[in-house]
């Protein structure tokens, strides 16, 4: 029987209702995510790059190689969980889950909730060690965004539609934060980050993959996502997808051409 949506939300509602996770106030209204989304960018925009400005950068490679052990074993850990319910399920799942089932859903999307709510400390991180280049208008979109996504998913739409993009998307961030890990033991370390410039292939890669996997759970589904929920889903990565691809052309044509430039000025 085709579960309707009145039905899902309903269920969805006294799951919630009666989940230990509901002493968490930023899942009780829109408000709470607002709250989380200004505090984020008053931080990131303003208050502390006002606090550093003329105070010298924070030393913090230790404190971030524990930061990305962290995010690389985190990481891992969702990897490990969604794979096994993609080998029970498929990559595109079918069913609707309810009660139970429901539970456990709104309970393994918790870790990856977390999760993009934990990465915001990557900009911080990068404005105590002065590193304003990197704060750009892509990764604090990049952060806000998914910190919508997931909230949006984790309270309004529990189910399993994004259990693939949250396998992909967390097996990219532990290639990345592995290249983090090892970029912030220290130079000596540099010669096991030659791969950087691959990160961004693999991300746009990621990209492609999501869409794909989205349209099809959409179109599959016998209880697909409401369409306004869908359609920004689709709007996100096509847009990651697009300022990832402008980052990667200026990052690495403009060290090419510059690279191309000295070699001409040594032949000369």
């Amino acid at each position: 029987m085709v579960a309707t949506y009145e039905n899902i939300f309903e269920d969805v509602s006294k799951t919630v209702e009666s989940s230990p996770i509901q002493i968490w106030t930023l899942n009780e209204t829109l408000t709470g995510l607002f709250l989380v989304l200004v505090l984020y960018l008053s931080l990131v925009l303003k208050i502390l790059p006002t606090f550093m400005k003329h105070r010298q950068p924070f030393q913090l490679n230790r404190l971030l190689s524990i930061y990305n052990a962290v995010q690389v074993t985190s990481s891992l850990y969702i990897v490990f969980l969604y794979s096994k319910y993609v080998f029970r399920h498929g990559v595109i799942t079918t069913r609707c889950p309810q009660g139970e089932d429901l539970k456990d859903s709104i309970n393994d999307i918790l870790p990856y909730f977390i999760a993009k709510h934990v990465d915001l400390l990557d900009t911080i991180f990068f404005i105590l060690r002065k590193k304003q280049n990197q704060v750009t208008f892509l990764h604090v979109y990049h952060h806000s965004a998914m910190v919508g996504w997931t909230w949006f998913h984790y309270m309004y739409h529990p189910c399993d539609h994004f259990v693939v993009v949250g396998l992909i998307n967390s097996f990219v961030h532990v290639i990345m934060y592995t290249y983090y890990w090892l970029a912030s033991l220290g130079p000596e370390y540099a010669r096991f980050v030659w791969w950087k410039k691959h990160l961004t292939k693999v991300q746009l890669i990621q990209f492609v993959l999501v869409i794909s996997n989205l349209y099809y759970q959409q179109k599959l589904s016998p209880c697909p996502l409401p369409a306004a929920f869908h359609y920004y889903c689709l709007f996100c990565i096509s847009s990651f997808f697009v300022l990832f691809i402008n980052f990667y052309l200026q990052s690495y044509s403009k060290r090419r051409v510059s690279n191309s430039a000295k070699e001409a000025v040594k032949d000369d």
